[in-house]
């Protein structure tokens, strides 16, 4: 999307402008969708961007290995409707008309990525909060709960206030596991019975294609998503098969929704044309999820398998790529 006259513009300032402002303007980039202008600028800037700061950046998908520090002008703020310091003193300078935020934030130079991950999870929750405030959302009371994630204006949803949406690691296999377990317990997953060990669920699925949502203040797991392989004949490549799952307590907060969006952003840069899955017809909250993040159903296959004592019909999904496959 191309920003228009009334675009509203961010400027980002920090000293060094290698970690913190460098992720919160690239976190309000990815965000907006070309619907807020976004800098970023440093009072002393560094000779290039931390590189741990990269790294975290890469696990969600945004690549800043080619950006580098700039150095903070007065026409960068002047050209601000809204200038966001972190820790950058007195150096920058205060002009009338602009709306001044001062975030205070760890700064991330010389720490691990394990410890810079909690700082961007805690700039991209005060980034969303940020964008709600420059482009608030028109009320929709029609829209269905599962639907409510942000949504940029080609209508895909993204992550909802307060979760971020990233790749899935092996530090996540306990509360992935005890999701899944949930879910199934709910009775309406599948029709498996127990969640499989991590080495078991780890070899079935396909590495490139998992996601995770975390609440971005406590860092827990609130849902995932992956996929499986339906055959090993390359006539299959591009098909995939998959399972999302949302923490009981989280349902309704449009978690679901950002799951499957992540994964058809994966999927379709990968080529894969087709992602497909079965579900029971009770669970009706699901049909409704995938029907809106591009779902047709082929069919339904009536008493295909018992299921705590009761035969079972599954309604067979599928999304077709507009994009991938078709040459």
């Amino acid at each position: 999307m191309t920003a228009g006259p009334e675009t509203p513009e961010v400027l980002f300032v920090c000293v060094h402008n290698a970690g913190r402002s460098q992720m919160a303007a690239a976190l309000l980039a990815h965000h907006a969708a070309g619907r807020v202008r976004v800098r970023s600028a440093g009072s002393a800037p560094a000779e290039e961007i931390n590189p741990a700061v990269v790294e975290v950046m890469g696990e969600l998908g945004i690549d800043l290995s080619a950006e580098s520090p700039k150095a903070l002008t007065g026409d960068a703020v002047r050209a601000a409707d809204v200038v966001v310091t972190m820790g950058c003193g007195d150096s920058c300078p205060v002009l009338p008309g602009r709306r001044y935020l001062d975030w205070r934030l760890p700064d991330p130079a010389g720490r691990p990525a394990d410890e810079v991950r909690p700082i961007r999870e805690e700039i991209d929750r005060r980034v969303r909060a940020l964008l709600d405030e420059l482009l608030p959302a028109p009320p929709d009371a029609t829209a269905p709960p599962d639907d409510r994630a942000t949504r940029p204006p080609d209508g895909r949803a993204t992550a909802p206030p307060g979760v971020m949406v990233r790749p899935m690691r092996g530090e996540d296999a306990d509360e992935v596991l005890a999701i899944y377990q949930a879910g199934l317990d709910g009775g309406d997953a599948s029709f498996e019975t127990e969640a499989p060990t991590w080495d078991a669920f780890d070899r079935a699925r396909l590495p490139e294609h998992r996601y995770v949502a975390t609440d971005t203040t406590t860092g827990r797991i609130l849902g995932w998503v992956a996929v499986t392989a339906v055959s090993g004949r390359c006539v299959y490549a591009g098909v995939v098969e998959h399972s999302v799952y949302v923490q009981p307590g989280h349902q309704g907060r449009g978690v679901a929704a950002a799951l499957l969006r992540a994964l058809v952003d994966s999927t379709e840069a990968a080529g894969i044309w087709t992602i497909q899955s079965g579900v029971f017809p009770e669970n009706t909250a699901s049909l409704r999820l995938h029907a809106r993040a591009g779902f047709r159903t082929v069919g339904i296959r009536e008493r295909l398998g018992r299921h705590h004592d009761r035969w079972r019909d599954v309604v067979l999904i599928e999304r077709r790529s507009a994009r991938a496959g078709i040459s």
